[in-house]
């Protein structure tokens, strides 16, 4: 093969792989460095085994834009008892959490309530789109409700949003209104590549990715015409 040939090919399989996944911040009430939440206080949650009574919270929120779920971080702090939580995205039934989209089980805290800043993450989440204009629940729960979980979803910072608490694991809710939301964040995988959702136009490369195959294709026309005529 032509070597001015082979290396635009090189040029152009270089510029295919380097278009990026685009992973997009969806939602965050997440501050930086030592602030990226509020250390020292935060709603309950809790199972029976320990303080008596069994405590699921939810927080409502709404993405900026399109994308496929791809990743969860919560300020969630362990207090005492079994270390093992459980999150869920759920969606809204008229002001409460609704029909379960995706749940994560046994999930552990690594930052214990009253320090800063560990974060509950859950990765490789698929199949999960979330549409702006339409109301999302987080739900972090007990992983049963004798369970002698304490622990404690730190505030924000600053963001305030509506809270839902049920006490019997789930079955029923009640709408305390607009208050100091539990910090956490969702991470959107975007429209970029391998992403096959109908909802996602053809993947937009960076302007850096876009010269690149441009110098490819420009490189391998170029040689064709030398090696042809």
């Amino acid at each position: 093969m032509n070597r001015k040939l082979a290396w635009s090919l090189c040029w152009l399989v270089l510029a295919l792989c380097s278009t990026p996944a685009m992973a997009q911040t969806l939602y965050s009430n997440l501050g930086t460095g030592t602030g990226v939440y509020y250390c020292c206080e935060g709603w309950t949650i809790s199972g029976t085994g320990t303080i008596g009574f069994t405590q699921t919270v939810a927080e409502e929120f709404q993405v900026s834009s399109i994308g496929y779920l791809g990743q969860i971080d919560a300020g969630v702090g362990y207090v005492e008892g079994a270390n093992a939580f459980t999150i869920s995205l759920d969606a809204d039934n008229n002001g409460t959490p609704g029909a379960v989209l995706g749940s994560w089980t046994n999930l552990q805290s690594p930052q214990s309530f009253g320090g800063c800043c560990g974060l509950i993450t859950i990765t490789g989440i698929s199949g999960i789109t979330l549409n702006p204009g339409s109301n999302y629940w987080l739900v972090v729960a007990p992983v049963t409700s004798d369970s002698t979980l304490w622990g404690a979803w730190n505030f924000s910072n600053s963001a305030t949003g509506n809270l839902a608490i049920s006490t019997d694991g789930g079955q029923s809710w009640t709408n305390y209104g607009v208050t100091n939301q539990g910090a956490f964040d969702i991470i959107g995988e975007g429209c970029g590549v391998g992403n096959n959702s109908p909802d996602c136009g053809p993947p937009v490369a960076e302007p850096s990715s876009i010269l690149l195959f441009g110098s490819g294709i420009l490189g391998l026309v170029g040689a064709m015409r030398r090696k042809l005529f």
